[in-house]
């Protein structure tokens, strides 16, 4: 269950559920857009049917290790399931739901600011992203505002009071919780935009032709010859389509 900016759980739980059902349909769309079953779906993600399918209709919460996931198998940037401030000088942000338990986060910066990407975390006591998780971007900074949140990046902790600091690599496994008695806030940049990982990839035949060879008594095979890259191997040009679709592994 996610909070609002209030602090309280309580008043704040038919938005939390209301945001729940929303990302739920939004992957339910996507899923059924790919023409994806539940079964081929929660099998690649490594989930229950009964979960995804709870998920779908709003009545659970997902982990933010979880909810990457599903984005990777439906071949979609996390960033494509928020709602994005249109305004100029934003008040307060956006809602979205990246996951986790007992955090509420707010989207600052619209889908028009490529460079960087600003959001705000409301933590809970005893709230957190669920797990470690990696995020397709270069560089994280992270404040805190009020309250502790512990942030572990690697197999370090540290600790964000009112007014301490940190940046690391989105590369690296990081998970955040609120240890504390009283609820936490912290504002993220995150450069470039995760949601930026797609476009770049389908730009990127080379890697494409390394993820579809397989190697086979020792010749190489292809779902289907066609030109030479680089490398002096052959290259599918399926396997250049379903790889840029997919994105980086």
């Amino acid at each position: 269950m996610s909070i609002g900016d209030s602090g309280t759980a309580g008043g704040a739980e038919r938005g939390a559920a209301a945001l729940e059902a929303s990302t739920g349909a939004q992957l339910q769309k996507i899923r059924l857009d790919r023409g994806l079953s539940l079964t081929e779906v929660t099998h690649r993600a490594e989930v229950t049917k009964g979960f995804l399918s709870q998920l779908e209709r709003g009545l659970t919460s997902v982990s933010v290790p979880t909810l990457l996931r599903f984005c990777e198998v439906l071949r979609i940037g996390v960033g494509e399931l928020f709602a994005y401030p249109d305004e100029q000088a934003v008040d307060g942000g956006s809602r979205i739901d990246m996951g986790g338990e007992g955090v509420a986060e707010y989207l600052l910066t619209p889908a028009d600011t490529t460079a960087f990407q600003v959001f705000r975390s409301v933590i809970e006591p005893g709230g957190g992203t669920g797990g470690p998780y990696r995020l397709g971007t270069a560089a994280i900074f992270a404040m805190g505002l009020s309250g502790s949140t512990r942030l572990i990046v690697g197999r370090g902790a540290r600790m964000l009071s009112a007014g301490a600091s940190t940046s690391f690599s989105g590369q690296t496994l990081h998970q955040f919780d609120n240890p504390g008695t009283t609820v936490s806030k912290v504002p993220w940049v995150l450069s470039p935009p995760p949601i930026a990982r797609r476009a770049r990839a389908r730009l990127d035949p080379v890697v494409a032709c390394r993820a579809h060879i397989r190697v086979t008594r020792g010749r190489r095979l292809f779902r289907r010859t066609g030109r030479s890259c680089r490398s002096g191997v052959a290259i599918s040009h399926r396997a250049v389509t379903e790889q840029a679709s997919l994105g980086p592994q």
